[in-house]
């Protein structure tokens, strides 16, 4: 049975052809208890992070963090980031991004990057820190020389419903990954559309995702 690789979704997935990674967001009232018992599939894969909407109390919320961190469900951190919409003030998120992304190196697991108008910043904070864990820029929807420019810095680019076609020629093969995010629509579909723009069929995109996933998430 072949297999789609969702790799940033907001909705546990009863399909079992679908691999997916479930975030959940780390808030004050929120418990570790409550990301566990979920099985997506045949399988329960998360990521947990401080997106930068609901940055509420850093230090619980880091703290919060660590502790999600180490569980062995949890393949990846965030979403994290920074977004010139959010009314929280750059320059705080900007700190919190800074130690999700060290968190990230301590737990060796990769981070799943939220942006929004804020580019220039956060490749600054790339060049800064220099991580040696993966980026993956999720829900891309910027130009071909935008993607072009994240590529060279080591960052991968993940695609859901909405995309610059082409963005997804850049990314391919070996630097891109797909996504629902938080839409209703189904991680075949993203497949289908994705693979329609790139000129090929699913089940070589398909084949090419599971390469991408084995190499940054072996146990996917």
């Amino acid at each position: 049975m072949e297999h789609y690789y969702n790799i940033h979704s907001h909705v546990p997935s009863p399909n079992m052809e679908e691999i997916a990674i479930v975030n959940r967001i780390v808030r004050e009232d929120e418990e570790v208890k409550d990301i566990k018992g979920e099985r997506i599939g045949s399988a329960l894969f998360l990521s947990v992070g401080i997106h930068p909407w609901y940055i509420e109390n850093v230090e619980e919320q880091i703290e919060q963090l660590k502790n999600w961190a180490i569980l062995p469900e949890v393949v990846a951190l965030g979403e994290a980031g920074l977004d010139k919409q959010s009314a929280i003030p750059l320059d705080v998120q900007q700190e919190v991004f800074i130690r999700q992304a060290a968190l990230a190196e301590e737990s060796k697991k990769p981070l799943i990057v939220h942006c929004v108008k804020a580019w220039q910043e956060l490749l600054e904070i790339k060049k800064q820190i220099n991580p040696q864990l993966p980026w993956i820029i999720h829900g891309f929807r910027g130009k071909p020389k935008l993607a072009e420019q994240l590529i060279r810095q080591n960052v991968y680019i993940s695609f859901g419903e909405y995309f610059h076609p082409e963005s997804l020629h850049v990314a391919y093969p070996d630097r891109i990954f797909t996504e629902t995010d938080d839409k209703a629509i189904s991680i075949q579909t993203i497949y289908q559309q994705i693979a329609s723009s790139l000129g090929i069929s699913k089940e070589k995109l398909a084949g090419q995702i599971r390469r991408n996933v084995s190499h940054l998430f072996p146990g996917l």
